[in-house]
């Protein structure tokens, strides 16, 4: 039995519209995934080289500060030096007592690389006359408690 004109068209009409339209809607939709992953793509290489920045940027900092702490070393030594020649200068005009915490200071500013205080011992020595060392000393063991 033939079937009407109206019945065929409505079943040409269809599988025209999926064989037309359906392989532009999956390229479409492929297109749009390729473009997706590109972007992807180029955003994770992105964080990648970033990251990579960050880190040789962090390795240079880490080699600076360590190259600081070195330098800063040597001079807190040199200091010191200065210091404990100058200690050895005034150690009779001062107590044993006095003598010993002036030793051990110094030797604690070198480790801890604390220069400001260690500097100003040093003025201290500088700046006093040899019977003035010992109250001088006093009073600056006094504010470093």
């Amino acid at each position: 039995m033939p079937h009407s004109f109206s019945e065929i068209s409505l079943i040409y009409v269809s599988f025209s519209v999926l064989v037309l339209y359906a392989p532009a809607v999956l390229c479409a939709l492929g297109l749009a995934y390729f473009l997706y992953r590109r972007h992807s793509r180029l955003e994770r290489r992105q964080q990648q080289h970033q990251r990579i920045r960050h880190a040789i940027a962090d390795k240079g900092l880490g080699k600076r500060k360590r190259m600081l702490l070195a330098v800063q070393r040597r001079n807190i030594r040199e200091l010191a030096k200065l210091v404990r020649c100058q200690l050895k200068e005034h150690e009779r005009n001062l107590t044993p007592y006095q003598h010993q915490r002036a030793s051990s200071f110094i030797e604690r500013a070198v480790t801890t690389v604390d220069f400001e205080r260690l500097y100003t011992l040093h003025a201290l020595f500088a700046a006093n006359a040899e019977k003035q060392v010992s109250p001088a000393v006093e009073a600056f063991f006094e504010h470093t408690r």
